[in-house]
């Protein structure tokens, strides 16, 4: 374990709160409260606001000197508890499966497989915290060594 260096401050922007189908139909309203527009004001104003909610709303990890907060952020304000720390003891890598059954007609469903790697810190008090995920292990290592540096930590891999 190495200890943290001071005024350490950064932002790891983890992923979107809604899924794809979600960003495109905040897209859809955002275009349709335009649309809206000239035919009625509040209604409008209500898709614009909706759309730019679903659109703007993501997840992440900030750190700021000792302390940290895994965050929510909708219209860009931020929102999570700051909680502390004193070392950061390891990032980790492990290996998971995801799987999903597609249904056709006859409910005959067929099974996909596929393996993703999940990026993880750890502190010193035990508790670990998902930083990112990827299907390619590479892009991963790539993303954390950044981090690894900032904390001078080593990159584990339990794959």
């Amino acid at each position: 374990m190495i200890q943290n260096m001071n005024k350490l401050t950064f932002n790891l922007r983890s992923g979107l709160l809604f899924p794809f189908q979600f960003q495109l139909v905040g897209y859809i309203f955002l275009f349709a409260g335009l649309v809206l527009l000239v035919i009625n004001v509040w209604a409008s104003l209500f898709l614009i606001i909706l759309g730019f909610l679903i659109v703007t709303a993501y997840s992440g990890l900030e750190f700021n000197d000792n302390q940290f907060r895994e965050y929510n952020a909708f219209f860009f304000i931020k929102s999570g508890k700051w909680v502390p720390y004193n070392e950061v003891e390891k990032i980790f890598i492990k290996k998971a499966k995801i799987s999903q059954k597609f249904y056709g007609r006859v409910n005959q469903g067929s099974m996909i497989t596929k393996e993703i790697y999940k990026a993880f810190i750890k502190f010193d008090n035990g508790k670990s915290i998902l930083l990112f995920e990827n299907k390619n292990q590479d892009k991963l290592k790539a993303k954390l060594q950044k981090l690894s540096n900032q904390f001078s930590v080593e990159i584990f891999d339990y794959t």
